[in-house]
C-alpha cells in the first residue's frame, strides 16, 4: 500500500524539477531560448513579408492585365453583336460589377440589353406556389401538367416569346400572344426583378452567383415534397432556355467554374455554352465573344479553368 512518504517523495521531486527549470531559464538558458525565439519571430516576419509584397506584385499584374483587356477589347469584340437584343439574367447572388461589366461589353459589340432580369430564391421553387400556379395556367391553360414544367414553361415563353415545348400549335401561338403578361405576372409575384420593359430576345447570358456553391447542394431540401433541389430547377431552366434561344452563354467567376453552375453544366454536357473568369477583364470580353459565336452556331465551354475547352471562341 502506498503510504504518506511515498506522496510526499513525489512532491518534492516536482518542485525540485520545477525550481530547476527555473533556474535554467533565467540563467544559462535565458539567452539561448530568448535568441531563438526571436529568431523564429524574425524569420515569421521576413516571410510575411515576403508573401506580401508577391501578392502585391500579383495584383499590380492582374490589375495591369486587367487595363490591357479593357483596352484591346473593342479589337477583340468589334460588332460581333451590332443590332442584336440581348438579355441578362443575374442569379440571386450575382456580383453587380460583373453584370454592369458584362452589360457594357455587350453595348461595345454593337447590342442592346433587350433585358435585364434577376432572379430571387424562389423563382423557380414550387414553395407556396398554388396561387401563383393558378394565376399561369388562368393565362396559358394548355401549360404542362407537371407543377415544376409547367413554371419553368412559362418562365421560357415570358423571355423568349416562344412555346415550342407546348404540344399544339394553336396552344403555341396563344401562349406567346401572352408573354408579356406572363412576364408580369413573375414580376408582380416577386419571382424576378427587372427595372425594364418587357422584350423577349433568343440571345442570353446567365450570370452566376458570386462564388457559387450550386454544386454542393445535390439533394432536395427535407420540406421538398414533388419540388426538386434547386440545382436541378436551374439546370433544367437553362437547358429548356437553349431550345427556344439562338444563343444561351452562362458566365461565373473562378467559384462557378469549380462549384457552381458552370461547373454543373459543364459536367451535365449542357447545350448551353459556359464561361469561367468574370471578376477578370478577359471574362467579359470572352462572355461577349462566346454569344456571338452560339449564335454562328458553335458552342462551347470557354475560360481559364482546366476542365475549359479553350480561352476563348476565334472570330469567323
Amino acid at each position: 500500500m502506498i503510504d504518506f512518504r511515498y506522496h510526499l517523495v513525489s512532491l518534492v521531486s516536482v518542485f525540485l524539477a520545477l525550481a530547476v527549470g527555473i533556474v535554467l531559464g533565467a540563467g544559462p538558458l535565458k539567452e539561448p531560448i530568448g535568441e531563438s525565439l526571436q529568431s523564429q519571430v524574425d524569420s515569421l516576419r521576413a516571410d510575411r513579408d515576403d508573401l506580401r509584397a508577391k501578392i502585391d506584385a500579383a495584383n499590380g499584374n492582374i490589375d495591369k492585365q486587367n487595363d490591357f483587356v479593357t483596352s484591346a477589347a473593342p479589337e477583340l469584340i468589334g460588332d460581333t453583336l451590332k443590332g442584336e437584343d440581348v438579355s441578362i439574367i443575374g442569379a440571386p447572388k450575382a456580383d453587380p460589377e460583373q453584370v454592369e461589366e458584362v452589360t457594357n461589353r455587350i453595348k461595345e459589340a454593337g447590342g442592346k440589353i433587350g433585358g435585364d432580369v434577376s432572379f430571387v430564391d424562389n423563382t423557380l421553387s414550387l414553395t407556396d406556389s398554388k396561387d401563383f400556379l393558378k394565376t399561369l395556367r388562368d393565362s396559358v391553360p394548355s401549360l404542362p401538367k407537371d407543377d415544376s414544367t409547367a413554371l419553368r414553361s412559362a418562365l421560357v415563353i415570358a423571355l423568349t416569346g416562344k412555346a415550342t415545348m407546348l404540344e399544339s400549335g394553336k396552344d403555341r401561338d396563344a401562349a406567346e400572344k401572352k408573354s408579356s403578361g406572363i412576364f408580369d405576372a413573375f414580376v408582380d409575384a416577386g419571382r424576378l426583378r427587372t427595372d425594364t420593359d418587357h422584350k423577349p430576345t433568343s440571345l442570353f447570358v446567365v450570370i452566376d452567383d458570386e462564388n457559387s456553391k450550386l454544386a454542393d447542394e445535390t439533394e432536395p431540401s427535407p420540406e421538398a415534397t414533388n419540388d426538386k433541389a434547386n440545382r436541378t430547377l436551374i439546370t433544367d431552366f437553362i437547358n429548356s432556355l437553349t431550345s427556344d434561344s439562338t444563343s444561351v452563354v452562362v458566365a461565373g467567376d473562378a467559384g462557378s467554374a469549380q462549384n457552381g453552375l458552370v461547373s454543373i453544366l459543364r459536367t451535365e454536357k449542357s447545350r448551353a455554352s459556359t464561361v469561367d473568369g468574370l471578376g477578370l477583364g478577359a471574362g467579359a470580353v470572352i462572355t461577349v465573344r462566346a454569344l456571338a459565336a452560339g449564335e454562328a452556331g458553335t458552342h462551347g465551354h470557354y475560360g481559364f479553368s482546366d476542365d475549359a475547352e479553350e480561352i476563348m471562341p476565334g472570330k469567323d
